[in-house]
């Protein structure tokens, strides 16, 4: 792809997008006096701004540059069908399982696997998602250097490095209230550079043309519906199954997302955050869907020989069509959705090594400034490895493909887990355990016959489950109600 000029002016609004939020880290961090104010920020923050944050966490990156990639290509819309569902998972979360994580007052959301069945559970899935995040760390981090060596030819590892030191400062300092107040401000540039892109291409496309090419049977591009129940492709059935165990289960035991339902004043408004979240998710990730349905018709229109594949056609659209000071906005507007999600996860990380392991192993007992200290190494530790992660994934040819098989692996047979702590009895920790490893055979087996990434977060954890309550009443175990 021939180098494009960027300009001085682009490169003014991203100067001014960086500064703002290292600005907030730094106001930030001089709120935080204990730990509990590193993880939770002691509990006073209102239900807009943590849903606002909720809603930059589950966004990222993938949303704004895979979505259009998705629709753009040959899956057409037909991944849009996941996002009604979603209002199930907002019920499912905000009925039976945000106040019970209230209710306990635990930090750790992996500590009610501790309480409701044994301390060997807790530590599995706390593991599973520090591994998890990781790599999640690395495939969003890329994508915004891959954004940045498309329209300005800068080398990409520079670009990954550049990100991750900025991003680690100010999340080091001001912990989860610098978290949680960047986001809420990303994803008001997030937004209002999708609403500034779609509006250019659609006043591009306007007229019968965009109806004609968008409707024209050849490309089927308004196609959402794929039927069937193959285990071997991506048919509705299996989309929106996994859509309902994928959001509940990130909602619901991914230490990112739980950690900030104790962030505010109370459940009332835990709840509040995660309707906004939700809400403000589903008609964002229809409007990315629809943008690559507009470029796709907008390149039939306009057709360009330079014109990438996968993730890279709406960052190249952006700096080829866009002019000069909005391209640099919209680009930070990539960059503000990477850098939400990766901020969060090296908090929550840090909190769950604190909390999960540290507290548990540690020798001796320590006054609360040194758990916040340690809490800032180890925020530091994981902005160096979501570096070094992203390095390791810069040849992918689709990090949205990518992302759903590390998703599908790294938290199979989690949801099962927590399940089961959820359950009225107290299941026995042997059968838990065997469960869990029965998971991760049926995900071999599905990997073996090399079934849809699609199914794996379905049968997995269901298999965890069942396979774990079966064995708990074949142990002699009881279903008697117990707290």
């Amino acid at each position: 792809m021939p180098q494009v000029h960027f300009g001085l002016l682009n490169y003014a609004m991203l100067a001014l997008y960086f500064s703002a939020m290292l600005a907030v880290g730094w106001w930030a961090s001089r709120r935080v006096h204990n730990s509990a104010g590193y993880f939770v920020a002691e509990g006073r923050l209102g239900a807009v701004v943590v849903g606002m944050s909720l809603l930059g966490t589950y966004l990222s990156a993938l949303t704004m540059m895979g979505l259009p990639g998705k629709a753009f290509g040959p899956d057409d819309l037909t991944y849009s069908i996941q996002l009604p569902f979603l209002l199930i998972t907002a019920v499912v979360i905000t009925k039976l399982v945000l106040p019970r994580y209230r209710a306990a007052g635990s930090i750790s959301v992996y500590d009610l696997l501790e309480r409701r069945i044994h301390v060997s559970c807790r530590l599995i899935a706390s593991a599973s998602f520090i591994l998890f995040s990781i790599a999640r760390m690395g495939v969003i981090l890329y994508l915004p250097a891959l954004a940045m060596n498309q329209v300005a030819g800068l080398p990409l590892q520079p670009s990954i490095i550049a990100m991750g030191v900025i991003m680690t400062l100010y999340t080091v300092a001001g912990g989860i209230e610098a978290v949680i107040y960047t986001e809420a401000a990303q994803v008001l540039v997030f937004i209002a550079a999708a609403v500034i892109s779609l509006g250019y291409v659609l006043y591009h496309t306007s007229g019968g043309q965009f109806a004609a090419v968008a409707t024209d049977p050849r490309f089927h591009k308004l196609r959402v519906f794929v039927p069937g129940f193959s285990l071997f492709k991506a048919t509705t059935f299996w989309l929106v199954a996994e859509t309902l165990f994928s959001t509940i289960r990130i909602y619901g035991t991914q230490q990112c997302f739980t950690q900030r339902f104790m962030t505010t004043s109370s459940t009332k408004k835990a709840i509040q955050s995660v309707w906004i979240s939700i809400l403000g998710y589903i008609p964002l990730a229809y409007l990315f869907y629809f943008m690559g349905t507009a470029l796709f018709v907008f390149y039939q229109l306009n057709p360009d020989a330079n014109l990438p594949k996968g993730d890279a056609i709406y960052p190249y659209f952006v700096v080829t069509r866009l002019p000069a000071g909005i391209a640099g906005f919209v680009i930070a507007g990539i960059f503000a959705a990477a850098m939400s999600a990766v901020s969060s996860l090296m908090n929550a990380n840090s909190t769950a090594c604190v909390e999960d392991w540290y507290r548990r192993f540690a020798r001796a007992e320590h006054d609360d400034r040194h758990y916040l200290r340690v809490a800032r190494w180890l925020s530091l530790l994981w902005g160096v490895l979501a570096v070094v992660m992203a390095l390791v994934f810069q040849n992918t040819k689709s990090v949205v493909d990518l992302w759903i098989q590390i998703m599908g692996i790294a938290c199979n047979g989690i949801l099962g887990f927590m399940a089961l702590a959820f359950l009225p009895f107290k299941v026995r920790w042997p059968a838990a355990i065997a469960g869990f490893a029965a998971s991760w055979l049926a995900l071999g087996v599905m990997l073996y016959h090399h079934t849809s990434q699609f199914t794996w977060a379905v049968l997995g954890n269901l298999t965890c489950f069942i396979v774990a309550v079966l064995l708990h009443f074949l142990m002699g175990g009881s279903s008697d109600r117990q707290r």
